[in-house]
């Protein structure tokens, strides 16, 4: 196969683990009965080995590994195995420009964080979902009350980096601003900036996307809800909280309008963002928790032969035309009225589809 084309702001999701020690209101974990969760487990580190070795071997490149779906990862009893070989193919290989973990901290345990730290020359993030600063907020929101314990864990985290002075991984506190908590946005600032102070760490505060450097972040994100209406209320409330707050928003909040998109431009899910599950089902965004739109599985066939293949090739073909014919859960897809979709430039499209010509021929 030929080496496929880098896709600027193309991340690669891999779901350690489905199951989880919280269930957050916005997350599958708290809906009963949801299919992604009738059952449970882990990633096997063969095929997590074998999807790396397939990237190393084809030349792939993501701009990020993202080790989170929709369960905890650190959770899996071979956490820190498979973050190093990770970390091993990105510097080796290139494979990777940045790797995501994203953690609610409750396993943060002081042996994980010497796992994380390190200083390679590859950038690596740990976002922190918190989305409170007091108990009040964080038990509802996150389905348990872990407050006194996540807390802690984290301020532990900061102090060993700065003890260590290791450059990664960069720590980012997150906080998702809705109705239930929007009156904490204030105080999670003040917490965690005195936090990373404290810790020796430089910090500054963002909203909407985190921006490149080392610093640690305090990390505000918008909210996505599954109708438009619901959407333009939550954007509003965003908006409102960040410039009290003197921060900068994306283009869209800035503008105070809902970003408009009915599906008619190609979405950059099926050539951006696939997504491995727990059990080694590939799909084309995080979205399809489901696994709707599945394309095949890693125990079936290589990540490369399926997200490059010849069915994907037809995905893409019809969708770059806007035809979203059998692929449900596109038709009412929210992302694209919110301000966290990501945009797909023409030149992508074309590159793709000569690849997978190439590869055809």
């Amino acid at each position: 196969m030929h080496r496929p084309p880098h896709i600027p702001g193309s991340y690669l999701v891999v779901e350690l683990a489905n199951v989880c020690s919280l269930a957050c209101v916005h997350c599958s974990v708290s809906e009963a009965d949801h299919p992604h969760h009738q059952a449970n487990g882990y990633l096997d580190p063969a095929l997590f080995g074998a999807l790396i070795d397939d990237l190393v071997e084809v030349g792939a490149r993501f701009d990020s590994l993202v080790m989170f779906w929709l369960g905890e990862p650190l959770l899996h009893p071979h956490f820190a195995s498979m973050y190093r070989r990770a970390l091993r193919a990105a510097v080796a290989h290139q494979v990777f420009a940045k790797i995501e973990v994203h953690t609610n901290a409750t396993h943060l345990t002081a042996e994980l964080t010497r796992a994380l730290l390190n200083d390679a020359p590859i950038p690596q993030v740990l976002h922190f979902s918190l989305d409170a600063a007091t108990r009040a907020p964080y038990t509802p929101s996150k389905g348990m009350d872990r407050f006194d314990q996540v807390v802690p864990h984290v301020e532990a985290f900061l102090a060993a980096k700065g003890a260590a002075g290791a450059r990664w991984p960069r720590p980012v506190m997150q906080f998702i601003v809705g109705k239930n908590n929007v009156a904490e946005v204030g105080l999670f600032r003040q917490h965690w900036s005195s936090a990373c102070r404290q810790a020796g760490l430089d910090v500054r505060a963002a909203a909407g996307h985190v921006p490149p450097g080392e610093d640690a972040i305090v990390f505000y994100r918008q909210l996505d809800c599954p109708t438009p209406a619901q959407q333009e209320e939550e954007n509003q409330v965003f908006r409102e909280a960040m410039v009290v707050q003197e921060l900068a928003l994306p283009v869209e909040a800035a503008k105070g309008h809902e970003v408009k998109a009915q599906n008619l431009r190609p979405c950059s899910g099926f050539w951006k963002s696939p997504v491995v599950g727990w059990q080694g089902l590939v799909t084309v965004c995080t979205r399809d928790n489901r696994f709707e739109n599945a394309v095949g599985s890693l125990a079936e066939a290589r990540f490369s032969e399926l997200w490059w293949g010849a069915s994907m090739a037809g995905r893409r073909a019809r969708v770059a035309g806007g035809d979203y014919t059998g692929l449900a859960p596109c038709a009412t897809c929210f992302i694209p009225r919110s301000l966290n979709h990501a945009e797909l430039a023409d030149d992508d499209i074309v590159r793709t589809a000569d690849h997978q010509a190439q590869g055809a021929a």
